[in-house]
């Protein structure tokens, strides 16, 4: 992995018709002075031995972002506030340095850390393993809390960008882990949208019988199956606390809600729910099958929602897409209602800066209320990390709908999912963990013997 950004970056997420508009991003406004000098007659008519104006200082910021695709989803949104903020702001110049996939990313984020040589906004995320080594060593700048109060952040949305009591990032988005579905298919072979274990089991068996794969899965990827493990966790204990204490060892994984959990994935595989050679598949190939009719439903995170405007998928599909929660599970405490949803991706700014405040400033301009917030929702890009009722146009596609109802109904949020809380040696056994029990190749019990033995030493090795 790579952390929870996911697929957020580097992916070609097809941006709805909506105009961007930029209003908001183009308002005239400046949050530094201009370099335009006054007019020889303006100064005459004032004060005759009046000298020009000092221009602005010539200021340049690097940008090193994860959203390498600048043509649609993230990226575009991120390069045309760029150019807005330059236009409105001349003497600013923003260059901008792009790479994904996300591991490659945070490979070199390593090596900027180590030189000391951070880039002045770098794509962040709000996670123990990324987040962690950066402030250790003093490489990020502090934003100040009270200048976002008014910028309608949702509150947890800042809690991992946070380390004793400090503010380090700012958020971008809210993620959060649902089925994609296909409702024609459904409809077309009278299903309904399950809400339990056994309700889906049965959707599966029809689909079998149909010759049509349940669900695409991306397997080779483990972070996909490490988000479907936390909420299969939350769906047999009730909570969200059995991995955070088990991660603080102020608790364990030897819980038998987590072997419950881990039975529940077993159930899920053997049951045929993705198929045949889930494991071998990718993030490209589960949402392509999804895309072309090919699976009646896809495992992945409320980023998908352009799904339903992307032009490379048939428009029966792209006009059939909806979304709903990860079902309950049997003999489980957890519901629909709770929702694995945290908000890991943002930017940050490099403390050894030498233009700290203006690399500062221009993420507050980014995420003055009609900026980010208003592109991605009007867009169809992803759900932001900020309120953004008040950009709803009533036009939106009936993805967006499912997807806000399933956020707004939620009564339990996860935070931060648990793959991110591990060291990243130790997040490594976490996922090959969680693959050898999808390959029925570790049982239940030895799984969670594994995961527990791994939080133990990610606690030590993050003191």
């Amino acid at each position: 992995m790579t952390t929870l950004r996911f697929k957020q970056a580097g992916i070609s997420l097809a941006v709805l018709t909506t105009a961007l508009g930029l209003a908001g991003c183009g308002d005239g406004t400046s949050t530094t002075p201009s370099a335009a000098a006054p007019s020889a007659a303006a100064s005459a008519a004032t004060t005759p031995a009046a000298t020009e104006a000092p221009k602005a200082e010539k200021i340049t910021l690097s940008f090193f972002t994860n959203n390498s695709d600048r043509a649609v989803g993230q990226g575009k949104l991120e390069q045309e506030l760029i150019e807005a903020y330059m236009k409105n702001n001349p003497n600013i110049t923003i260059k901008v340095e792009t790479l994904s996939p996300d591991p490659q990313y945070q490979d070199k984020i390593k090596v900027y850390n180590a030189s000391n040589q951070l880039p002045d906004i770098i794509s962040a995320w709000g996670n123990t393993n990324f987040l962690k080594p950066l402030v250790n060593n003093n490489a990020l700048a502090e934003i100040n809390k009270d200048d976002l109060k008014d910028m309608g952040f949702i509150p947890s949305s800042l809690d991992g960008f946070s380390s004793d009591g400090k503010l380090y990032g700012i958020p971008r988005n809210s993620d959060f882990w649902v089925l994609y579905y296909n409702k024609k298919v459904f409809a077309d072979n009278g299903l309904q949208v399950p809400k339990t274990e056994a309700e889906l089991f049965g959707v599966i068996d029809k689909l079998k019988a149909k010759k049509i794969v349940p669900i695409a899965m991306d397997g080779r990827e483990a972070w996909t199956s490490g988000l479907w493990f936390d909420t299969l966790l939350q769906r047999a204990s009730g909570t969200w606390d059995t991995s955070k204490k088990a991660l603080d060892r102020s608790g364990s994984y030897k819980d038998p809600a987590t072997v419950e959990a881990a039975k529940a994935v077993q159930r899920w595989v053997k049951a045929g729910a993705f198929g045949d050679g889930f494991l071998n598949q990718d993030y490209g190939a589960a949402r392509n099958m999804f895309g072309q009719g090919k699976a009646a439903m896809f495992m992945m995170g409320e980023w998908e929602m352009g799904m339903a405007a992307d032009a490379n998928f048939p428009e029966e599909v792209r006009n059939n897409i909806g979304a709903f929660p990860i079902p309950s599970i049997e003999g489980g405490k957890g519901s629909t209602d709770d929702l694995t949803a945290w908000f890991g991706g943002g930017y940050a700014v490099s403390n050894n800066s030498k233009h700290k405040k203006e690399a500062i400033e221009f993420l507050k301009w980014m995420f003055r209320p009609d900026g980010w917030a208003k592109g991605v929702w009007q867009n169809g890009i992803t759900f932001p990390a900020q309120k953004y009722d008040q950009y709803l146009t009533g036009k939106e596609t009936e993805v967006q709908k499912d997807l806000t109802k399933i956020f707004n109904n939620s009564k339990t949020y996860s935070g931060t999912v648990a793959q991110d809380k591990f060291s990243s040696d130790t997040q490594k056994t976490f996922y090959d963990s969680i693959q050898k029990l999808e390959g029925i190749k570790m049982t239940p019990e030895d799984f969670v013997n594994a995961i527990d033995e791994a939080a133990d030493k990610s606690a030590k090795a993050t003191k």
